[in-house]
Order: C-alpha cells, then structure tokens, then sequence
C-alpha cells in the first residue's frame, strides 16, 4: 500500500483574484500505483463527457470547465469526490473549512460572507449517483480517496510574498511544498508518491527539496524536458517525487486538482465579484485576467476610496 499525491494551481495568471493550488490524496494498492487510474475507475469517470453521460469528467481544468456553459462543468465532477472523501460541502464556507481555508486569515471584505449554498447549479451539478459509482468503483480498482486539500494564496498575500521572493514562480512553488508537508504527515511508514504538474520553464527541483526536507536523502532519478524525477529516501519509507509537463493529460490524480483548484478559485472570484456588484450592481463581473481587469478596475475606481480597499492590496504586482 502506498499513498499518492497529485497537485495543480489555479490563477497563476490572472491580475485579480487568489492563487489556489490543489491537492488530492490517494491510499493506492501496488498494482494500482502505475496504472491508468482513468481505466481503473472507468465506471465511474470518463475524459471528455458525451451526451447523458452519467459519469464524470477528470481533466484539465483549462478543457473541462466552459464558462459559457457554467460552473456545474467543473462542480459536479469536484463535489462528487469530495463526497466520496466524506468532506461536507452544503456551503462555500463548509468545503472551504474541509479543504484547510481560514477566512480569519483574511481581512479582504468579499471573503468575510462564504455562506452560499452549494452547489451553485443544483439542476446540473447534482452530484450524489456520481459519488456512489466512484466508491463502487475506487474499492473495485485498489484506490481509496483520502482526502482533499488546498492552499489560498489571497491576494495581499500574494503581494508579500513576490516583494520578498521577486520571484512569481517561488509563490506557487511555496503553496507546492506545503501541500507535500500536509500529504506527508498523513503517510506514516506508507510510502508516499508526488506528483506535480510542472511549474513554468523550471527543470531543476533539487536544491528546492533538499531546502524543503533536509532529513531525507535525496536522489536525481531523472532530469528532461518532461520530466523532473527524484526519490527522497529514510529509513522508515521512501518518496518519489515527479514534476510532470502536462501532468493532467497523465495522472487522474493531478487533473482533479487542477479542477479542484479552479472551481475553487470560480467560486471565490464569484465571492469578489458579488462583493463589487453590491456598491455598483451595473457592474459586468470579471474573472480577472489582464484585459478584462483593466476595464474592472477602471469601473470600479470611483469605489476604493469610499471603502477603503488599496488598490495595491488586491491587484496583483505580477
């Protein structure tokens, strides 16, 4: 038996909005460990969903989720595993509080009321068939969903971090390793496989891990422009860690966190945007990217100074 990490980001991009990495852990049998776990839980979900399909879809967030379509594309897939993980999620605030977030942490206004009902699209996103077809299907194909995690950069955090790190890339990796600390301190004496959708143009995770767990010893299995390979050996167990290009395309347990990273970071920007549209209810919601929160912040302008909200608190310096 052996326990399997997958962890994707969200909003890396974006000029508004949080950063959210994902992870999802997996109790997995030896036979299940390299396999296709797409084929494993093939009852249950499926890559891309054909009409009246009653299975889910796991994929990259960026294929899976159709904003003209909606939120359920990603809500129904994300809600029914975190049934199958015994996660509540009758609020914003109760799945939130599941997957590790303290809004206290935040004094951001638009994640101070986190009480709207999940999910968001009832009609389509109804979610309880599904769970049951992935537990039938995880206890038939070695695999048990252990839980569901994630790490909310807010954006004055995020600010803080690139003025220390100058380094966007640092941020993301940060969420990473703390992600890999919460996966291991549920592993014991299993051994404990990570696996990471590769962080931009960086090839190199050596120095990174040696920082990050200095009591293990590590070993370079393989450095290409795929793939970044290494094992973190102790006496009591071992870790394989694996940065991957498109990890999602590969690893089922890398793309439910990419979607979970996103439906996450919808449901929040969905928070700020029904923030804003209370102070002005003209106001076209954005989902935060470069162009779009240019003409959102030019609308909003009139606002911050009557609500005190610094710009260069929740705009993104990169």
């Amino acid at each position: 038996m052996a326990l399997v990490v997958g962890i994707d980001e969200a909003g890396y991009g974006p000029l508004l909005g949080p950063l959210v990495v994902a992870a999802t852990l997996w109790r997995a049998e030896p036979a299940a460990v390299a396999g296709d776990w797409w084929e494993l839980l093939g009852d249950a979900v499926c890559h891309t969903p054909r009409r009246g399909e009653a299975r889910v879809p796991v994929g990259d967030s960026k294929e899976v989720f159709d904003r003209k379509r909606g939120i359920y594309t990603l809500e129904r897939t994300v809600l029914a595993f975190a049934d199958a993980a015994g996660l509540r999620s009758e609020t914003l605030d109760d799945l939130l509080g599941a997957l590790g977030f303290d809004r206290r942490a935040t004094v951001f206004p638009w994640y101070q009321d986190l009480s709207r009902r999940l999910p968001a699209d009832p009609a389509r996103s109804a979610f309880a068939g599904a769970a049951e077809r992935l537990r039938a299907a995880m206890a038939g194909g070695g695999l048990t969903l252990c839980g569901l995690r994630t790490h909310i950069v807010t954006e004055d955090q995020f600010n803080r971090r690139l003025t220390q790190t100058r380094n966007k890339a640092a941020v993301v990796l940060e969420a990473v390793l703390r992600l890999v600390h919460w996966a291991a301190e549920q592993c014991g004496d299993l051994d404990l496989h990570v696996l990471v959708d590769r962080l931009g143009g960086r090839a190199d995770y050596r120095g990174v891990l040696m920082g990050a767990f200095p009591e293990r010893h590590l070993h370079v299995l393989e450095v290409t422009d795929r793939c970044s390979r290494y094992r973190l050996a102790a006496q009591h167990n071992d870790w394989r860690v694996e940065f991957v290009v498109e990890g999602e395309q590969q690893h089922l347990s890398i793309a439910l966190a990419s979607m979970l990273a996103k439906y996450v970071r919808e449901l929040l920007m969905e928070r700020f945007n029904a923030y804003w549209r209370t102070l002005a209810p003209e106001l076209q919601p954005t989902a935060g990217y470069y162009t779009d929160a240019q003409r959102f912040l030019a609308a909003i302008a009139p606002l911050l100074a009557r609500e005190d909200v610094p710009r260069e608190r929740f705009v993104r310096a990169r």
